[in-house]
């Protein structure tokens, strides 16, 4: 009941509010589907409204609808029904029909193939918008009779968003993550479920399913049908402010209320729904996106920029988002959204680019916009492509400068570069032929000359991706974004970048470069730290490794080599370089180099591999590369033969294994044809290897081809590249600004199980670092210091996270709770009492659950941490309260009690330590007739644990058993609180009368253990409330007999509850009998006791079985 009332009937209230027709049922099972607009409750469509709403909404001039009955039951069959029994495939055939659907023709007018509309997005007041709650689903053949979602909403009849509602209760203390859970087995999801080849939901009802909501009150997320738990987010920022019901007052203001105001206004989920939903491929797995808030809210913000701005400088304007935010999907969503302006519609729109590498990328996301992407490949196709002021979608490359390594410059661009940069050819590119005009290669930064008016059209729309790379330019020339900036003068120009350039030292910041207005510089801002608070990256961890350490220390490493590393004068560099060499020379030293890889091996070993996460290793030239990874094979050679000369016993085995998969390949460039064999030969084994893709890969042992851990690699790879399963970047290269923050943050993506990313610096990058910061005011820096740590920095925040614990159970009057975890009680009789009082605290729901939020995250900060020493006083804490955690578990019967989420290395030492105490973390809680039940209960020491383990055993047991004999289970139900009150708190007393309690539970219904009396009970219960008069009893049981006979003639046919019509045919014989009694009571309720009868004949199906089959023998 609490479900429905703070939670379920606000949502309903708040919905009703914004304009949904709401029918509510209740919080009862429904009885009669024409109250949810059905006939019947395997139907998942509304029909009638749907035939109604789309009729309504396509009209003739005159206003009159043109389409025919026979149309519109074709057009339901084709909205029902869709010619697969794959989930994501249905749905997303689903919303291409949504998006465009046709039928014969007009028999009005005569046009043939006109096109038709569902749902009307241009005018979203003109559809059906209609929210049921308790929207129960009969599913035949499924593990259960039924499934019924909280909440379902309809637009037009189609269902498009299914909202479960939680409320934490005795069972269920992660409430977010069982709502989850409910949607995917609702949507026969669950991994073991496919597995085991069962079915347990109704997918049909997520065949056009837009949306997946769990919601508690305080806590609300969505996602869609290919969103694991990780991947359900929250909905923060309402935007625009102005939207319809922004001015509604909401008497609370949870989380809860924050989504729904958010996402489900009738307009905003139409907007949703066709422009900021897409599928897209995700390595070997199709998904499907929904955006998130700050990408809808940019979008929002530049399109109402472009509306309003008379001038392409009023128009453009700067999107800072971090990297990982999905700023290129922003794009998309932007263009997506764009086409269905009235107003913005016929821009011609460019998506600008800097690098090869990254043009595949971003070219395969602009396909995403359903648009034919033109790819602009020459100086001939600008001219041909970007003059006319057609709406086209078009990918431009311009590149930021000429590199040493310039592999990733298209061949047009870097002949026009050399050609630009030869002194006595200077020109206008307009026109050019770049093949007659080609310099030796340049070592400065090169730039293109101008290249002349291209298009004055002020309907172009440039989208920068990383702008910030395309601003440099030399003293005296033009920067590249110039040059593309006065080929299109009016222009509305758009940057999108995660580091903007806003130093005092960058005269020309990215802000000014893309707009006009000082005092708001950012059209919409998503930084380091918001990611890190929403889960959408990771906090990163960042620990340095120079010459002060005891890698160096220990190998006699000279401390200058530290100081090289540094940023020193000119004069103090000169003197280090003739003693030493160059720097060069010195980051390709091969002794230096094995000393690296032996600790970075160890590192990867002990903190990274045993949570199955990989490495990258960027280092300073192709030649370092190549002995990066000659030493990394020979440390991982001598772990293995160091783990192997071990005593069978002492042997890491697990450990082991994963250790002799590893791989490690170098990605580098090519330097042309004479380029030394190493390089040709080390390019081709990654070739071979397939080494990125395979890098992407969770370790497979029976893939070794997954088994690449350390991708090695100097300059590609370093942006852009997206692989969540990296977790550590270890960096022996000079890196700075804008290169060094976007390189780091190439750890910071999620992924299971990952709860930070690290980056390992052997160079000293710490003043880089430094200087990176600055380019940043006081408030960002903060921010972007809050998303890079150091190992020492988590300290504080472990401490805290434990004294949050130990204040949790001294503010319910435990004041012992810390001598207990630290093991300083010497009394065992105290160290139990203290332990009883811990775990008789967590009996209080809302108290177990803060206790298990509060220690996963003491868990993620010791997994961080862990195996440094820095963690050690914090070991045995860990140990106690997850003991505590194990009891809680087992006396409360909680399964959602667990450590998931707090990282591999703490669940291996966890478990261990649990299972020397003889407890078994992987075990269920033993169950009220588990064998070993008794013996269990017995260990308690004293008579009240003894009693509360029993008690919550047969609530747990009465809970999951109800459906199978609902009355009897319900009569246990309420002995089991006549004894809690009878008894109070005697507790021997109470474990008595509980004992009698089980065995009573055991024996059942005894000697009456055939069907009827279930089917018995049940009718008097519905029609007499439990207590039928003397005279009625026996007619009633004759009724029964003859109920149970005609059911089991009818469920002996093959896949019975799989037949629709035969199920029909059952339920209309059933009412034909209760009507035929000329009982009273029976007869006003013979619809309820149909449905009610049905249901418990499909759960207790076997034992009718058996029971007709004794009688006819």
């Amino acid at each position: 009941m609490s479900e429905y009332q703070f939670v379920e009937k606000p949502l309903l209230n708040q919905l009703e509010s914004m304009d949904w027709q709401v029918i509510e049922q209740g919080s009862g099972v429904p009885q009669n589907p024409t109250l949810s607009l059905r006939s019947s409750f395997r139907e998942v469509m509304l029909k009638n409204e749907f035939i109604q709403a789309v009729k309504a909404i396509n009209l003739l001039d005159s206003g009159q609808p043109w389409l025919t009955d026979s149309q519109l039951e074709t057009l339901f069959e084709d909205f029902s029904y869709f010619d697969t029994t794959d989930l994501l495939k249905a749905n997303e055939t689903f919303l291409t029909r949504l998006y465009k659907w046709q039928v014969d023709a007009n028999e009005v007018t005569g046009e043939q193939d006109p096109v038709v509309k569902i749902i009307d997005f241009d005018d979203w007041q003109a559809n059906r918008f209609i929210a049921i709650n308790q929207f129960r689903i009969d599913t035949p053949g499924g593990v259960k009779d039924s499934i019924i979602p909280d909440i379902v909403l309809f637009v037009n009849g189609i269902p498009l968003v299914v909202i479960e509602c939680k409320d934490v209760n005795s069972f269920t203390s992660d409430a977010m993550s069982e709502g989850i859970k409910q949607l995917r087995r609702y949507a026969d999801l669950r991994e073991d479920t496919i597995e085991a080849g069962l079915k347990e939901g109704e997918q049909q009802l997520f065949w056009t399913n837009q949306l997946m909501i769990s919601t508690y009150g305080d806590d609300s997320k969505f996602g869609s049908i290919t969103s694991t738990e990780d991947y359900f987010f929250h909905w923060k920022t309402i935007h625009p402010a102005t939207t319809p019901y922004m001015d509604l007052e909401i008497k609370v203001h949870r989380k809860q209320e924050q989504l729904v105001q958010g996402m489900l206004s009738p307009e905003r989920l139409l907007d949703i729904t066709r422009s900021y939903t897409l599928f897209m491929d995700a390595g070997k797995q199709r998904i499907k996106v929904i955006c998130r808030y700050q990408q809808y809210r940019a979008v929002q913000k530049i399109l109402a920029r472009m509306r309003s701005g008379k001038s392409g400088a009023d128009r453009s304007g700067v999107v800072w988002h971090t990297q990982g935010s999905g700023k290129s999907l922003t794009m998309v969503f932007l263009v997506r959204r764009l086409r269905r302006d009235p107003l913005l519609k016929d821009y011609k729109v460019l998506m600008v680019n800097d690098r090869k590498d990254l043009d595949k990328q971003l070219g395969e996301t602009a396909a995403l916009t359903g648009e034919k992407v033109y790819s602009i490949s020459s100086a001939t196709a600008v001219w041909e492509k970007l003059t006319d002021n057609s709406s086209t979608l078009n990918m431009v490359m311009v590149h930021k400068f000429r590199e040493e390594d310039d592999s990733n410059t298209p061949a047009y661009f870097a002949k026009a570069i050399d050609a630009a940069n030869e002194p006595a050819n200077h020109y206008s590119t307009k026109g050019a032929d770049y093949s007659s005009k080609v310099a030796e290669p340049s070592t400065n930064y090169a730039v293109f000359d101008t290249f002349g008016e291209v298009n004055t059209s002020d309907k172009v729309l440039i989208l920068i991706d990383e702008a910030h790379r395309t601003q440099r330019s030399g003293k005296d020339r033009a920067s590249l974004s110039d040059n593309l900036f006065d080929a299109f003068p009016k222009a509305t120009r758009l940057a999108f970048t995660g580091t903007p350039l806003i130093a005092d030292h960058h005269t020309d910041p990215t802000w000014k470069r893309f707009g006009n207005d000082p005092d708001n510089p950012y059209i919409d801002t998503y930084k380091l730290q918001d990611a890190v608070d929403d889960g959408a990256t990771l906090q990163i961890l960042y620990e340095g490794k120079t010459a002060d350490t005891a890698i160096y220390d220990k190998h006699g490493f000279d401390t200058k080599f530290e100081d090289l590393f540094k940023d020193r004068s000119d004069e103090e560099l000169a003197v280090i370089r003739r003693k030493y060499g160059a720097t060069g020379d010195v980051l390709e030293a091969e002794d230096r180099i094995q000393e690296i890889a032996d600790d970075l091996v160890k590192h990867y070993i002990r903190n990274i591999l045993p949570s199955g996460f990989k490495a990258q290793v960027v280092c300073a030239s192709k030649q370092a590369a190549i002995h990066y990874q000659t030493y990394i094979r020979k440390a991982l050679g001598t772990w293995r033969t160091e783990e192997e000369s071990k005593p069978k016993d002492e042997q890491d085995k697990a450990l082991l294994e994963q250790v002799r998969q590893l791989k490690a390949a170098v990605i580098i460039s090519s330097d042309g044809t004479n380029e030394k064999a190493v390089f040709v030969a080390a390019r081709k084994e990654a070739r071979e290897l397939n080494a990125v893709e395979n890098f992407k890969k969770k370790f497979d042992a029976e893939k070794p081809e997954t088994g690449v851990a350390f991708l090695i690699v100097c300059d590609m790879l370093l942006t852009g590249f997206d692989a969540p399963i990296e977790q550590v970047m270890y960096i022996d290269k000079k890196l700075k600004e804008h290169n060094l923050l976007q390189t780091i943050a190439r750890v910071n993506r999620t992924y299971p199980d990952k709860t930070v990313g690290y980056v390992v610096d052997y160079i000293g990058l710490t003043e880089n670092l430094k200087t990176a910061l600055s380019l940043y005011s006081g408030k960002d820096q903060t921010d972007i210091l809050e998303s890079f740590k150091s190992i020492e920095s988590e300290i504080p925040v472990l401490e805290s996270r434990y004294r949050r614990l130990i204040q949790l159970f001294e503010d319910n009057d435990i004041s012992l709770i810390e001598a207990l975890v630290k093991q300083k009680l010497d009394n065992n009789a105290q160290r139990y009492e203290v332990t009883e009082a811990a775990v008789r605290a967590l009996e209080d729901i809302k108290t177990r659950d803060s206790f298990n939020v509060y220690l996963k995250k003491f868990m993620q900060s010791m997994d961080i941490i862990l195996p440094n020493r820095l963690a050690d006083p914090f070991k045995i804490p860990m140990y106690q309260f997850s003991h505590l955690q194990a009891k809680a578990r087992e006396r409360y019967k909680d399964d959602s009690i667990n450590i998931g989420g707090a990282g591999e290395k703490v669940r291996k030492l966890v478990n261990e330590h649990l299972v020397s105490l003889g407890i078994n973390p992987k075990v269920a809680p033993v169950e009220l007739f588990s064998p070993s039940f008794v013996q269990n209960v017995r260990k308690n020491q004293d008579a009240r644990a003894a009693a509360s383990e029993m008690e919550h055993a047969i609530r747990k047991h009465c809970k999951i058993n109800e459906g199978e004999d609902p009355v009897m289970y319900k009569r246990f139900s309420e002995k089991l609180e006549e004894v809690l009150k009878k008894y109070n708190e005697s507790w021997d007393q109470v474990v008595m009368a509980l004992e009698e309690l089980r065995e009573e539970i055991d024996r059942g219904r005894g000697d009456q253990s055939d069907s009827n009396g279930p089917f018995y009970d049940l009718i008097v219960d519905i029609a007499f409330d439990g207590d039928a008069s003397p005279g009625k009893q026996q007619p009633i049981k004759n009724l029964v007999d003859a109920i149970i006979g005609v059911l089991g003639d009818e469920i002996r046919t093959l896949n019975f509850w799989q037949r629709p019509a035969e199920v029909a045919a059952l339920e209309g014989k059933l009412e034909e009998a209760f009507i035929l009694s000329d009982i009273t009571e029976l007869m006003d309720c013979q619809e309820q006791l149909v449905t009610e009868v049905v249901a418990l004949a499909k759960r207790r199906e076997q034992s009718l079985l058996e029971d007709t089959a004794e009688v006819e023998a």
